[in-house]
């Protein structure tokens, strides 16, 4: 998120708080966004509301009374309600502490912008919330997750357990016991301690459920568990063969499981991986 508090109709940027690399000069950016807010003042008699650019999402919030022009930007994956919402917190605190009045405002403002470089703090306390917030919502996100992947996991066991003879179930047990081993000895398992909670034993079958994710990166974590899952599947279709593990997928709702929880796995980005590992040969 990178941050304007510009003066209306010269341009002057009077604050301004990056927190991502831009490619190029800030007083260019600044300059740019200055021009393309009037341009469409004078040609469609209102400012730019919100405009993608860059590969960026941007959102304005021009304040009358004072002149001045708040514009933040933002990845794509922040929605425009989002990012606005976030910048008239700071409209409103910045107007509060230097511009509540408007004999005030014509007061302070001098050409001197060095008067307003303590706000960038402020602006500091309130992106810190906000990564906070943004923390709690993926955890809770990683748990829904950490959910699926084991149901997923008990389904397969299930499967094993439930339809295959003993000789069978040997020597899928003994791949999956030998690739838990050369799980354990990769380098990005021993540089990641939490990767280590994903475990496999004959008695109690597969546990994820013990990985912190609050001790871990949790995008690395699900990458991980998702080669897991794919390799085990493998594992069984090589050994049972395509269509008999077909047949006891279906037999243990594997496909109803999916389809039961559809928006889920679809807001999480899941179901079709899901579908096409247990379905396509």
């Amino acid at each position: 998120m990178n941050i304007w508090i510009m003066e209306g109709d010269s341009g002057i940027t009077l604050v301004y708080k990056s927190y991502m690399d831009f490619p190029v000069n800030e007083d260019l950016v600044s300059g740019l966004l200055t021009a393309l807010n009037q341009f469409t003042i004078v040609e469609f008699k209102q400012g730019i509301d919100s405009i993608e650019m860059g590969g960026l999402r941007w959102v304005y919030i021009s304040d009358k009374e004072t002149n001045l022009l708040f514009i933040a930007a933002d990845s794509k994956e922040v929605t425009s309600d989002m990012l606005r919402a976030r910048l008239d917190v700071i409209r409103y605190t910045f107007i509060q502490q230097y511009a509540n009045e408007k004999n005030r405002w014509k007061g302070k403002w001098a050409g001197n912008v060095d008067v307003y470089q303590p706000f960038e703090y402020i602006i500091d306390e309130y992106y810190t919330q906000w990564k906070q917030a943004e923390r709690i919502t993926d955890v809770a996100e990683f748990f829904d997750i950490l959910g699926i992947f084991q149901q997923i996991l008990n389904l397969v066991i299930n499967v094993i357990e439930g339809h295959l003879p003993e000789e069978k179930k040997q020597i899928i047990y003994e791949r999956i016991e030998d690739m838990f081993k050369t799980y354990s000895n990769l380098e990005i398992v021993k540089k990641n301690p939490e990767l280590s909670n994903i475990t496999f034993e004959r008695k109690t079958g597969f546990n994820i459920i013990g990985i912190n994710p609050m001790n871990s990166d949790m995008y690395l974590v699900e990458k991980q568990i998702i080669n897991l899952i794919r390799r085990i599947v493998e594992i069984l279709k090589s050994v049972e063969g395509y269509y008999s593990s077909l047949k006891y997928f279906i037999e243990e709702n594997i496909f109803d499981y999916l389809l039961s929880n559809f928006n889920l796995l679809n807001d999480l980005n899941l179901f079709t991986f899901l579908l096409k590992l247990f379905l396509i040969k």
